[in-house]
Parts: C-alpha cells; sequence; structure tokens
C-alpha cells in the first residue's frame, strides 16, 4: 500500500515537474507584449519657441523635449515623432554593421 502511495506522488511530482517545464517554454517562445509608444510633436516644439526667448532658453527647452523621450525610452516606449523613431529601448536598436 505504501509502495502504491509512493509512486503515485513521484508521478504526480514528475508530472508537475513536466508541465512546469513545458510551460516555461511556451513562454519563452512566445511573442512579447505589445509595446507601449509615446508620439511626440519635435516639430511643433520648434516652431512654438518664442523668438524673444534667449538662445540659451530655447536650447534647454529642447534639451528638456530630449530628455523626456530619453525617460520614456528608458522606460520601456517607442517614442516617435511624426513618423520617425526618435528613441526606443536599445533592444530595439538595429546595428547597420
Amino acid at each position: 500500500m505504501r509502495r502504491d502511495i509512493r509512486l503515485h506522488i513521484s508521478v504526480l511530482g514528475l508530472s508537475i515537474a513536466g508541465a512546469l517545464m513545458g510551460t516555461g517554454l511556451m513562454l519563452r517562445h512566445m511573442e512579447p507584449s505589445a509595446l507601449p509608444i509615446a508620439i511626440v510633436d519635435r516639430g511643433a516644439l520648434l516652431t512654438g519657441l518664442d523668438s524673444g526667448l534667449s538662445e540659451d532658453e530655447q536650447a534647454k527647452r529642447i534639451q528638456r523635449f530630449e530628455k523626456v523621450a530619453r525617460h520614456l525610452a528608458d522606460a520601456g516606449y517607442i517614442v516617435i515623432d511624426r513618423g520617425w523613431v526618435i528613441a526606443a529601448p536599445e533592444e530595439f536598436y538595429v546595428d547597420a554593421q
């Protein structure tokens, strides 16, 4: 009787281990979920800069815009400017070589 119980428990344990390994393999080969996308309008920023601002202030506003795009990319967003990708997570860059 005890031998039967041990056999059933070991078969159950092996079944659970096999199911967990199979699930892990399936999850590894599944397509990733859709990435969040942020669409920004750099053109509106550039045309919206006041001509009364100093060059330093205009440069600061442009740098702030670029910093926000980098923060979004670091957070996993693909940042698009009117159809152009201007920042994305590192793993989505394609090496030209």
